[in-house]
């Protein structure tokens, strides 16, 4: 009798060695899973602090440069009419502010591209060897092809010959000093239009998260009758931007010819002054030497045609709650930034999580009697302040301009890929690995299985196709 109970306690002890044990694993990756929920939200937290920071950063010297601008306009003026007024036809006073505002034009957006580099860093986010290649990729092509093909865009300054390699090495200087976020650029050479199949990211994103329903809305055709690269049409024409703005941070001004183009300003405006005694002196030049004032030569900046209202640019079904306020109610220059970050997870042993976030500003400004500062096309100064915006209602982000890599991939390689195949992509793109997955008979096939079996799981949200897996939409901040 003795030995029968002493099993049985023996036996007890051992399942309560083996429950303890169980609840002990369970509580230790109970705490291991509150950490990584702790580490992903601090690390989202520190990242949406960087992307903003950033874009203010850049915004706030597209301010300070659209400012400057501004009042070297002015001071070409005050220098045209002081020539004119001294019986002289041209000035080099105005010809070196001329110089000195646009390469304010290219410089300035710059200082705000590293003016956020420093602003995230002081906000925890790290270097990126991914922001740093392109930089280095697109210095580059500045150098084996703008220095051919494009006219220089300022006088290049000693020990430099030519204005292109100028800002080549000015960007340089940007990837060795480190790059921990990622901008969007304006390249000068650019597709006619975007509405080729293979010039879409949400193509690429797709492919990446076996997105069938994003197929079944928008691409189901291609997915079905899709046979080798040879089926895609051609790629558009590439349109050539000429190089007045910078790539990136773009101010978006234009230049236009000083003596067709002065604006008359209220009364009460401090420079209507101005630029009543430059029109003043033209009429006195046209009037005593026709010859001389026909040819005449100079430009200032304007805005350009971006700067038209919000309000009558937003497409229909775009979540606006309310009104925008008419002293913010223009578009132009604004910045998008984006930030990447990791966070490891130590619950399911796969890795690193990336986090990313992107984030849009604007410098904004009123001129006297709260007007808009693009009211009168010329470039006054007027900019104040900077504010965060969406954003999906920045002009920088539109088609994956701030995506890393894109540029690159629709730029070089699928150019390349569309002439020689599939063998002509490289490894090291994501957008590149994406296309490879796509030539793969099997994904195409497995996607077909799934819409056949689950299509009418596929909700179409008002506006545009489902993106993600089982319909809704991959954009996210």
């Amino acid at each position: 009798m003795k030995v029968r109970v002493q099993s049985v306690r023996d036996s007890k002890s051992g399942q309560t060695v083996i429950f303890m044990a169980m609840v002990i694993v369970m509580l230790a990756f109970a705490a291991l899973f509150y950490f990584d929920v702790h580490k992903i939200l601090h690390v989202k937290a520190v990242s949406r602090n960087a992307g903003d920071s950033a874009a203010l950063a850049s915004a706030r010297w597209q301010g300070i440069s659209l400012n400057l601008v501004g009042s070297l306009n002015m001071a070409q003026a005050s220098a045209i009419t002081d020539s004119l007024s001294s019986g002289l036809a041209s000035s080099p006073e105005a010809e070196a502010i001329a110089q000195m505002r646009q390469r304010i034009i290219f410089s300035g957006p710059i200082f705000g591209f590293v003016a956020s580099q420093q602003a995230a860093k002081n906000n925890g986010i790290f270097n990126q060897e991914l922001f740093e290649s392109e930089i280095q990729s697109h210095v580059d092509l500045i150098l084996d092809e703008y220095t051919q093909f494009y006219p220089e865009p300022f006088q290049a300054s000693f020990p430099f010959t030519n204005a292109w390699e100028e800002y080549a090495d000015m960007i340089s200087l940007l990837g060795e000093h480190g790059v921990a976020v990622s901008s969007a650029w304006r390249y000068y050479s650019n597709y006619s239009h975007t509405n080729h199949l293979l010039l879409n990211p949400s193509f690429y994103d797709a492919i990446a998260g076996r997105s069938w329903c994003w197929f079944y809305h928008n691409a189901y055709d291609t997915l079905q009758n899709y046979n080798s690269w040879l089926d895609w049409d051609d790629l558009p024409p590439i349109s050539i931007s000429p190089p007045i703005n910078s790539e990136i941070n773009s101010l978006r001004l234009s230049r236009v010819a000083v003596k067709d183009s002065i604006p008359t300003l209220p009364p009460e405006s401090e420079w209507q002054a101005t630029l009543e005694s430059l029109q003043l002196a033209f009429n006195d030049l046209q009037a005593r030497d026709p010859a001389a004032y026909d040819d005449f030569d100079a430009t200032w900046s304007f805005y350009n045609g971006s700067w038209g209202s919000w309000s009558n640019s937003i497409p229909a079904g775009f979540p606006w709650d309310r009104d925008i306020k008419p002293e913010f109610d223009y578009g132009g220059a604004d910045a998008a930034v984006g930030v990447m970050a990791e966070t490891e997870r130590h619950t399911d042993f796969q890795g690193a999580d990336t986090i990313n976030w992107s984030a849009g500003a604007k410098p904004f400004g009123m001129l006297e009697g709260d007007v808009r500062p693009n009211t009168y096309g010329l470039v006054i100064p007027a900019f104040t302040d900077v504010r965060l915006i969406p954003i999906d209602a920045t002009l920088s982000a539109g088609n994956g301009q701030l995506r890393p890599g894109w540029l690159e991939f629709i730029m070089v390689h699928l150019p390349r890929y569309m002439t020689f195949g599939p063998g002509a992509l490289p490894s090291g793109n994501w957008y590149a690995n994406q296309l490879r997955t796509w030539e793969q008979s099997s994904f195409r096939n497995s996607g077909l299985d799934w819409i056949f079996d689950n299509s009418d799981d596929c909700y179409s949200p008002p506006g545009g196709g489902g993106g993600g897996g089982r319909g809704g939409t991959f954009h996210g901040h």
